[in-house]
């Protein structure tokens, strides 16, 4: 049976590159600050994650395969940083935040055996390696884990949240079936995919950090609504990188959501303005072309989308940080905004 290979943790890997890529220093110089502000937290969240790979063989070799390849572990840091922010103590949203990884990497896992993805955080999908049944065992495995730490926080509201994400991202997961391969999706139809597949997993560890904090209905409710905005972004840069990143850098194959299909923000932005240009070229890219992939993110009217989307993204994020305004200023919500702009401003 192959053996993972276990790497440092993310957040070790992210001070390494701070180190010797001046690309990366300001992130570095962030993360020293998160590192700082949330003490035995992170490595505790850290903790509980992969303690979460424990299960039967092979599902916790197939699961660690994804978990301690890192990431950016952007949800519950998030998470962690709210429950700051709101006065709270971090080390009590660990379980919560962490619950919040698992179900994204659960989701990762299962999202690579429905598009038969290879490749995930660099290195090959946990499906190439020990196959689909256990990659989706494994999903599970994380997904009933994740609900475990949420049970056993015991925090007042946590517990719907999560089951409402779930069920968010599942309608998500569905409507993105549905959309696969048209292209008549538009913005709007983007958008609703979305806020089930992204933004509702980020509000929910924004949701989260909050409760754990003790803070208020409106609180909690105006975090939600950061996180959703900030989701948003998030994978409207994901989408835009996808088209125009390098590929080792953003973590998986370039092109990767247009072989599979889907019509992202910078698509459906171009389809308006050039539909008979990109028609054929995107019939053919979906084929398995890569020539004609190609040529739609080499398209002027795919370079001026990208432009546009992350143009939207940048509204959303400043959208979504107004509605920290019922936060007290301080470090804590500093820190915050400098992470989710490092996310929405990021070229790789």
């Amino acid at each position: 049976m192959p053996q993972p290979v276990i790497p440092e943790s993310s957040l070790d890997a992210l001070q390494e590159a701070s180190r010797t890529r001046s690309s990366a220093r300001p992130a570095g110089q962030r993360l020293d600050g998160i590192q700082e502000l949330l003490g035995e937290a992170l490595p505790a969240m850290e903790t509980a994650v992969q303690q979460a790979c424990r299960g039967p063989e092979p599902l916790d070799q197939a699961s660690a395969q994804l978990v301690m390849a890192g990431g950016k572990r952007v949800r519950p840091i998030t998470a962690l940083l709210i429950c700051k922010a709101c006065g709270g103590d971090p080390s009590r949203a660990v379980p919560l935040a962490a619950s919040v990884e698992l179900i994204h990497s659960a989701t990762l896992l299962h999202d690579d055996v429905m598009d038969e993805g290879e490749e995930r955080r660099g290195r090959p999908a946990s499906r190439l390696l020990w196959g689909n049944l256990v990659s989706v065992l494994s999903g599970d495995l994380l997904l009933t884990s994740a609900l475990q730490l949420v049970l056993e926080a015991g925090i007042e509201g946590a517990m719907q949240d999560t089951l409402d994400t779930m069920q968010a991202l599942i309608a998500g997961e569905v409507a993105q079936l549905e959309a696969r391969g048209r292209q008549d999706l538009g913005v709007e139809g983007y958008l609703e995919i979305a806020r089930g597949k992204t933004a509702s997993l980020f509000a929910c560890a924004c949701r989260l950090g909050a409760r754990a904090a003790g803070a208020s209905d409106a609180v909690i409710d105006a975090v939600g609504r950061f996180g959703e905005r900030v989701g948003i972004a998030f994978q409207i840069v994901d989408d835009v990188l996808d088209l125009e990143g390098i590929d080792h850098e953003v973590g998986k194959r370039l092109g990767h959501d247009l072989a599979e299909g889907k019509t992202t923000m910078p698509l459906a932005l171009a389809l308006k303005e050039a539909s008979e240009e990109l028609h054929p070229l995107l019939i053919d890219a979906r084929a398995g072309d890569t020539l004609a992939a190609a040529q739609v993110s080499r398209s002027q009217a795919v370079r001026d989308a990208c432009v546009q989307a992350r143009g939207y993204a940048a509204r959303e994020t400043d959208a979504g940080l107004a509605e920290l305004d019922l936060l007290p200023e301080g470090r804590e919500r500093d820190l915050l905004e400098a992470l989710v702009r490092s996310l929405i401003d990021r070229r790789t």
